[in-house]
């Protein structure tokens, strides 16, 4: 059963990935960002993504918020400690 959530997982750290990587831009960069704006940004990537499990879907608008907001702030206290 736990195998059904293998493309989930995968696609969180894809997008964990990219959360890093536009961080580490704005920075190089000189800005100042924070987790929301990293949040905002990869919330929009997250637009139209529907993991689904046996035909249900795992994400509706509010658990994907969470889910954007989380990973952007594990990618910004990654590459702060850098």
């Amino acid at each position: 059963m736990f195998s059904k959530f293998f493309p989930l997982v995968k696609q969180l750290g894809d997008y964990l990935k990219l959360a890093v990587d536009h961080y580490a831009d704005l920075r190089s960069t000189g800005q100042n960002a924070d987790p929301d704006m990293v949040a905002f940004f990869l919330r929009s990537k997250m637009d139209g993504w529907d993991p689904q499990v046996s035909g249900k879907s795992l994400l509706d608008d509010d658990t994907r918020d969470a889910g954007a907001r989380f990973l952007a702030g594990v990618a910004v206290n990654f590459v702060g400690t850098q």
